[in-house]
């Protein structure tokens, strides 16, 4: 019988973490999925996502990964499996980093400094002896801090997903929320399209983009947006393997560009465009990147990193982001209908957090205290509401 303290809908980072931490409570705990996870086309399959510290002003995000950092060490060592790579996090500044022009990147330099941790500031000649696949005359100052990496995302789900299992979790694969199950105003549980009837205490809809499909009054406050991910070849791999090369961000703030070091199983290095995107349908709309894309990752190749510049793409598509208007997550209980509470909105930074969202959405869907609570509450926006994360750049040409 399909009978649940909880059922979460959806196995990305937010659903998976959720359930885990509930079995870990003693629940009975249920969870259906689309597809097979990890989902070929959930933003949580890739091969890589960025782990860091730097939030800029603000303390809350910046404390939570701090958590999550040391969560993806624990759960290398418990799995057995690197998940999570501390390869470092190098920041690259166009200006000083204390010009006034560098905002996000100053904040973070200076919390992570109060916080007690040792960064390394370089200068642009430093810049090309320790990391001289850049060029040095484009940036003028470097942040490096060894507290930080990667976590192969799509390969972290998978572990995940055994570890649910083994303590217990049902993981339904191939069933598709079609409705919530609702008696007198409380939610009962889910119909799948392929249709079965999931029973429930308390459902968490987990769904990422699709959330909005289940809950239609989340519709006015958040967005699914594409954003292009790009994987090349390097025709000298060995100078981007990490050691060689760390994570890094490109003056993110005024430009978008991140990426990472070679990941050396497939032969490739992956670089995104961390922006206000372009809004895309989940289901619908294709995720091809568009030739214009592809251009502006070559101006980007020919200014910064050169010797990328004839290397060939590999592979790209859009990676969707679940967005808020505010860029902050949706963890919370419906204000009207008991038994349904909300985990999504990662506005592109959610995966590396996914060592504390599942005690925030536990804490949550029972009704526990949270000091989180309120900032991830169901709040009102408007279009009016600015995007609050001080690494994501706003590209005027985008939606």
């Amino acid at each position: 019988m399909n009978n649940y303290d909880f059922l979460v809908v959806g196995g990305g980072i937010f659903g998976i973490t959720a359930a885990i931490e509930l079995s870990k409570r003693h629940y009975k705990v249920g969870l259906i999925n689309p597809d097979k996870l990890p989902h070929h086309l959930a933003a949580s399959t890739d091969i890589s996502k960025i782990v860091r510290m730097e939030y800029g002003s603000d303390q809350d995000y910046f404390q939570m990964a701090e958590a999550s950092i040391a969560g993806w060490l624990e759960w290398n060592e418990l799995l057995g499996e690197k998940l999570y790579h501390e390869v470092g996090f190098l920041m690259l500044c166009n200006h000083e980093i204390e010009s006034g022009k560098q905002p996000y990147e100053e904040s973070s330099f200076n919390n992570l400094m109060k916080a007690g941790y040792k960064l390394d500031l370089i200068d642009h000649k430093e810049l090309t002896k320790r990391f001289p696949v850049f060029n040095g005359g484009q940036f003028r100052v470097a942040n490096f801090n060894p507290k930080g990496g990667f976590v192969k995302s799509g390969y972290a789900i998978q572990h995940l997903v055994n570890y649910a299992k083994s303590l217990g979790v049902d993981i339904h694969e191939g069933q598709t929320a079609k409705e919530l199950l609702i008696e007198n105003g409380v939610i009962k549980g889910v119909k799948t399209i392929e249709g079965f009837k999931f029973n429930s205490e308390h459902t968490i809809v987990a769904a990422g983009a699709h959330t909005p499909s289940l809950i239609p009054e989340l519709r006015p406050f958040m967005k699914s947006t594409g954003h292009p991910v790009f994987w090349i070849k390097p025709q000298e791999p060995r100078r981007f393997t990490p050691g060689e090369l760390a994570v890094f961000t490109a003056d993110i703030a005024n430009t978008g560009w991140y990426g990472f070091p070679l990941d050396v199983e497939n032969g490739v290095l992956k670089i995104g465009r961390h922006t206000n995107g372009e809004p895309i349908h989940p289901s619908r709309d294709d995720r091809r990147v568009t030739d214009e894309e592809v251009k502006d990752l070559r101006s980007f190749l020919k200014e910064s990193i050169p010797l990328l510049l004839e290397a060939p793409l590999i592979y790209t598509r859009k990676c969707l982001y679940t967005d808020t208007l505010d860029g902050h997550y949706w963890i919370a209980r419906h204000p009207e209908m008991r038994g349904l509470s909300v985990s999504t909105g990662g506005s592109g930074h959610g995966f590396k957090m996914g060592p504390v969202l599942g005690a925030i959405s536990a804490d949550i869907a029972e009704g526990k205290p949270n000091k989180l609570a309120e900032k991830f509450a169901w709040r009102h926006l408007s279009e009016k509401t600015k995007q609050s994360e001080e690494a994501r750049y706003f590209n005027a040409n985008e939606a």
